[in-house]
């Protein structure tokens, strides 16, 4: 913990509070006050999307497919393929997302492709709407992360994170970096601390598989998807609490629970604990420092463009190729219909207090493993509750192959997959049960 003293006269100066205060005010704007532009109420990041689809509608579907392109070549021109075989696959995928953007932009292929509920809804609806969100997103997010709002939150929340999650009160950044950044910059920030011992193993992975989500901006277009925008801080801030509360039911289960408490280097730097200080001065302070040590605002913009573009060039093209093979398996196949199975108990469950259509709730639970948005659109015709349990679990379950799964392997826990499954299948379902209760109270 750093020190508060006499000393810190540039980080307690006018201009830097001012800093500190005005970037993370605007921020906090941007992202949850929505605000009503020709009769559509919405956040203002919403509202400049659609903006820019109005102005120049040509340009999102070409920046997607340019951005496809290069995403599904870069694992072979960086040989990153070669790490391991979870790589290679998803090499595969990334380049397979080429020829699917491709027949998407020029709408050609066969007559089930081309179906407007097929492929033109995939691109529309989810590769072009995410590819044109991240980017800009990640542009604005600038002022949520780099100047001082997190710090100031992650200090607010640190008392209670070790008796509800087990895990060092530092943590709290790495969860609402996860819920405003991206689950990329969560899961590296966390394997970094690990790495530095600050970090147990245990705690590593109970942050990286219980806080590591999709950021706000991925659920943007659920809400849209789910014609929630209506409600965006209803759906963001429930959909916060129950990720959390999920994650609170987890680390009290197996396998979470037998496993190994060690810090990376055998000695570890445990967090030092606030008893006897001002909490929030500390977090004030804290967010002050982080302001301070901020530097230029424009190069911070730049530097959370090119991580939003990163994450573009794996996204996108998997999320096209992902995202049809889901389409196709649902559609097509009865796949997801005895995989779904398993979740059946649980839908019917939360049926009995009021939520329709257990059986495709069961359905589209299972799709979350895959990809996060498609479950989404499996479900948007159904009634508001159904479509907020889905909207919840597919952002609480936090594991799927689209995104966080090569993340989570490219870690440094080297953790089996198997226990990543188990860990799904548990957020999954506590996910469904909270999400339900929630649904039928507010939507009744």
């Amino acid at each position: 913990m750093t020190e508060i003293n006499s000393q810190d006269k540039q980080i307690y100066s006018a201009a830097n509070i001012f800093k500190f205060a005005f970037f993370s005010i605007f921020g906090i704007l941007l992202f949850f006050t929505p605000i009503t532009i020709k009769g559509t109420s919405t956040i203002p990041l919403d509202h400049l999307i659609t903006f820019i689809n109005t102005l120049m509608p040509w340009f999102g579907p070409l920046f997607t497919l340019v951005v496809a392109i290069i995403g599904g070549i870069l694992p072979w021109v960086q040989k990153s393929y070669k790490k391991d075989a979870l790589s290679l696959i998803m090499a595969i995928l990334r380049t397979l997302g080429i020829p699917v953007c491709f027949l998407a932009y020029f709408n050609v292929g066969p007559a089930w492709l081309t179906d407007p509920g097929m492929m033109p809804f995939i691109w529309q609806k989810v590769v072009i709407a995410v590819t044109m969100i991240v980017p800009i997103g990640s542009i604005f997010l600038t002022f949520i992360i780099c100047f001082g709002v997190l710090e100031f939150v992650g200090v607010l929340v640190r008392p209670i994170m070790r008796p509800i999650f087990r895990t060092p009160g530092k943590s709290a950044i790495d969860a609402v970096a996860s819920f405003v950044g991206s689950f990329s910059v969560a899961i590296y920030l966390t394997n970094k601390l690990y790495m530095e011992s600050k970090y147990t193993k245990k705690e590593a992975f109970i942050i990286m598989t219980g806080f590591s989500t999709v950021s706000a901006t991925f659920m943007i277009i659920v809400a849209k998807t789910a014609q929630f925008m209506n409600i965006w801080n209803f759906y963001f801030w429930s959909s916060l609490v129950i990720c959390f509360a999920v994650t609170a039911v987890t680390v009290r289960l197996w396998p979470i629970t037998r496993m190994e408490d060690t810090y990376f280097d055998g000695v570890g730097k445990p967090e030092l604990p606030i008893e006897g200080q001002n909490v929030l001065k500390v977090a004030f302070f804290e967010g002050l420092e982080a302001a301070y040590k901020s530097g230029n605002v424009f190069k911070s913009i730049w530097e959370n463009l090119v991580g939003g573009m990163k994450m573009c060039f794996v996204l996108t093209p998997c999320m096209a190729s992902i995202g049809l093979l889901a389409f196709m398996l649902v559609k097509m196949t009865p796949v997801f219909n005895y995989v779904g199975l398993i979740f059946y108990p649980f839908t019917y469950l939360i049926s009995l207090i009021g939520v329709p259509a257990p059986l495709e709730l069961a359905k589209a639970a299972a799709v979350t493993l895959g990809e996060m948005f498609v479950p989404n659109v499996l479900v948007a015709k159904l009634p508001a509750a159904a479509k907020y349990v889905i909207a919840v679990t597919s952002v609480s379950e936090i594991i799927f192959f689209a995104g966080s799964i090569p993340c989570l392997l490219a870690s440094e826990m080297k953790v089996p997959f198997w226990k990543y499954l188990v860990v799904w299948f548990e957020r999954v379902v506590v996910s469904i049960i909270l999400s339900g209760i929630v649904g039928v109270l507010y939507f009744r």
